[in-house]
């Protein structure tokens, strides 16, 4: 009779402790699913603004193009920087949504392969975006820029805001690559190989108890 009763309540403790790992289970996917999702939308926000940056910069660079000084008239070093600025900006705006395409394929209740293969994708992108940045980018605006002080032969102070402000974009920009683009790719990345990891081990167990 008492080993029945013990039989019973070893039985009714392995069904708790399965319920439990079960639950537990689902918790740390929620988790994952749920730290996933917010660096994804962090992702996709900043991609989705600095469209909209380029987008406003266009017609900025339309008005520079077409501006006149009374006694200059239109330099020509204001026009390239204006061309340079336009060409940025729709060359930044094709790359962006180009970008976009696969993080809009990521849905992390489907297959982590794909998931995977779709930010890898994209962390190369922000690698080649990066030296694209540094290293022709900045350069161009930069040059283009001093070009149009050249011309205007303005004095050294403007000469050092145009350094300061070169400086501060670049600070800026590495601030953002850093904090906002590698943190949360790496974040998604990691979550995935955990989801990978529970897949496998709920595969052993199936195989093991079937």
């Amino acid at each position: 009779m008492e080993l029945d009763e013990l039989k019973n309540r070893w039985t009714v403790l392995e069904k708790q402790l399965k319920k439990n790992e079960i639950l537990n289970k689902q918790l740390v996917l929620g988790m994952l699913h749920k730290k996933s999702d917010k660096s994804l939308n962090r992702l996709i926000n900043t991609d989705v603004i600095s469209i909209i940056i380029y987008f406003l910069l266009i017609p900025v660079g339309i008005w520079y193009y077409n501006v006149k000084f009374p006694s200059m008239g239109a330099l020509l070093s204001l026009k390239i920087f204006a061309i340079a600025v336009i060409s940025v900006a729709v060359m930044g705006i094709i790359w962006i949504s180009y970008k976009l395409r696969y993080l809009k394929k990521i849905d992390f209740l489907k297959s982590i392969k794909d998931n995977m293969y779709c930010i890898t994708k994209y962390a190369m992108m922000i690698k080649q975006e990066k030296l694209a940045s540094y290293y022709l980018v900045a350069p161009v605006i930069f040059i283009s820029g001093a070009f149009v002080y050249y011309e205007l032969k303005v004095t050294l102070s403007f000469w050092s805001i145009l350094i300061v402000a070169l400086i501060a974009g670049l600070i800026i920009s590495v601030w953002m690559y850093k904090k906002i683009y590698d943190s949360n790719i790496q974040s998604i990345k990691l979550n995935l190989e955990e989801l990978r990891e529970l897949e496998e081990e709920e595969e052993k167990h199936i195989q093991k108890n079937g």
